[in-house]
């Protein structure tokens, strides 16, 4: 502004400069020198007078006079407006300059290192904090919960219980598993067998065996002898006995008996798995449970424990920076060395930006002319005179200058020809 203000003042020094040498060269016209710088003073007023006329009339009336064809700029307001509105939008910043200049530049890359940059500051840490538990919250658990059971039940239902059947028949002897099974059950029966009241129970069971057996002559007067000796006590500790010494030797891991126990346990487990009818009956019996299982609520229960527990672990944000900051590190890492992904996100933002560009090029038209139309005219006038006063004055002092230097030309000849 301090510029265009001076140069103003020099304008009109020009203007003032011409008139007084004019004024100056008049009392001495019998004078040949004087006649030609009065001419020439003349003609420099008459072209700064003429040029500031154009330059005063571009913008408002010269002198307040409304001259037609004076004041051109706000009488044309609408069609500035438009023109520069075109320039913008077809000149300046039109659709396919703005386009290749956003594909020449490296979108992905400026993101990626803005983030890295910034991913570990206060200002990231409490943001990610606040995301992270606000997804966790914002987790419809209830919605989840039926497509969570709906799932399990699926897949339990096209399980086959079959291939596990083999698989736990052939590990019970890899893993000693019948080992087990066997010395747990010789454990319990030895247990039973040493409480006190087994002695009356076997003995009983034993004396009503004996008694109901049917035979005759030789072998029916042995028998009474052979009940007579004996009473439901002393059947019962024979009976008991015998019972531990099988188990004694059963216990035994060196004893033949056990082994062969062992060998046919395994065998009709063997057995057991490969048939159809065992196979289709545990199925049958796993799918009627299934669609009996009622679990949703289970489910939805057991996320919002879940859930509950989590937030109660990320009440301490130093989560973010123990776990997430790593692994969003890790991820950016891999991005990095990951070129032509990083090409294909390059691509997709600028495919992006270039499409929103284009979808509202018109708005950069839209704007401008709505700026132009918030300032009034004196405020637009005032605008322009800032931006080209300086070289429109120049206008005003080029053409003082030329008037002058023309006629020199001028009155010389004219001086010539008279």
């Amino acid at each position: 502004m301090g510029k265009t203000k001076n140069t103003k003042t020099a304008a009109a020094w020009s203007l003032v400069m011409m008139g007084a040498g004019f004024a100056a060269t008049l009392p001495f016209q019998q004078f040949g020198w004087a006649r030609l710088l009065a001419g020439s003073f003349e003609a420099g007023l008459v072209g700064g007078l003429a040029d500031w006329f154009a330059v005063t009339a571009l913008f408002r009336h010269p002198l307040g006079i409304p001259i037609p064809h004076t004041a051109l700029l706000p009488k044309n307001r609408g069609k500035l407006t438009d023109a520069l509105v075109n320039t913008v939008e077809n000149n300046l910043l039109h659709k396919e300059s703005i386009a290749s200049k956003i594909a020449e530049i490296r979108l992905a890359e400026l993101v990626l290192k803005s983030v890295e940059k910034g991913i570990r500051t206060p200002e990231a840490v409490t943001f990610i904090d606040v995301l992270a538990k606000q997804l966790v919250r914002s987790i419809p658990l209830a919605e989840l919960a039926p497509a969570i059971s709906t799932g399990i039940k699926r897949q339990a239902t096209e399980f086959d219980i079959g291939p596990l059947l083999e698989v736990l028949a052939r590990q019970a002897g890899e893993r000693k598993y019948d080992q087990r099974a066997l010395d747990y059950a010789l454990e319990q029966t030895e247990s039973w067998l040493l409480r006190s009241d087994t002695g009356v129970t076997l003995g009983t069971l034993g004396m009503q065996a004996v008694s109901g057996l049917q035979v005759s002559g030789l072998m029916q007067f042995a028998l009474n002898a052979f009940l007579g000796y004996l009473n439901e006590e002393r059947m019962g500790e024979m009976i008991r006995h015998f019972l531990l010494d099988r188990v004694a030797e059963l216990r035994d891991e060196g004893h033949p008996r056990r082994q062969a126990v062992l060998d046919g346990f395994n065998t009709q487990l063997i057995h057991l798995a490969a048939k159809d009818t065992v196979r289709e009956g545990l199925n049958h019996w796993k799918n009627t449970f299934i669609d009996s299982w009622e679990g949703d609520a289970a489910i939805s229960d057991k996320l919002e424990e879940l859930r509950r527990n989590l937030l109660d672990y990320m009440e301490d944000a130093s989560y973010v920076t123990a776990y997430i900051v790593p692994l969003l590190d890790q991820m950016l890492s891999d991005l990095w060395r990951n070129t032509e992904l990083l090409d294909k996100i390059n691509s997709w933002i600028v495919a992006g930006v270039t499409g929103v560009v284009e979808a509202n090029h018109s708005q950069i038209g839209n704007l401008v002319r709505e700026n132009v139309n918030r300032m009034d005219d004196a405020s637009l006038i005032a605008l322009m005179e800032d931006k080209l006063g300086q070289d429109l004055q120049w206008i005003r002092i080029n053409g003082a200058l030329t008037g002058f230097l023309i006629g020199i030309v001028l009155t010389g000849v004219r001086m010539l020809l008279e």
